[in-house]
């Protein structure tokens, strides 16, 4: 388990300055390709990891179970689970909660709209950080 978190550092650093988003997502899972459109328009670089078990990313690095989704993604040291909407990330940029490790838009948010999307902090405590 702490090989994944070991990873997870050294491809977040890689990536922090180059402006990539790494998404991790499960062999059996497929991403929205509009999602994936919305974020290769954002992001200069995107890069999509296949992993055989993204449980264990997701504990290591502290998402909770409940406001877990299908993929993971890094982008300049932040995490972001889920189909984040790509104006929640900016907003999320422009004003950094205190101690927040980055965003989540459950699994059972896809569906919903607006979508409630949540911050996500270091104790692995969550709250509501917008409807989008």
């Amino acid at each position: 388990m702490k090989k994944y978190l070991f990873i997870l550092l050294i491809i977040s650093s890689l990536f922090a300055q180059n402006t990539k988003m790494q998404i991790f997502k499960p062999v059996t899972g497929t991403c929205p390709q509009d999602w994936l459109e919305e974020m290769t328009k954002e992001v200069d670089d995107v890069d999509i990891v296949t992993l055989m078990n993204m449980k264990n990313l997701k504990k290591e690095i502290g998402i909770p179970k409940e406001i877990q989704s299908c993929n993971t993604s890094i982008l300049d040291d932040y995490i972001f689970e889920g189909n984040v909407p790509a104006r929640a990330i900016k907003d999320f940029f422009k004003s950094k909660p205190k101690n927040s490790i980055g965003l989540s838009l459950p699994a059972y948010e896809n569906e919903k709209n607006p979508k409630t999307v949540y911050v996500i902090f270091e104790d692995k405590s969550y709250k509501e950080f917008g409807k989008y």
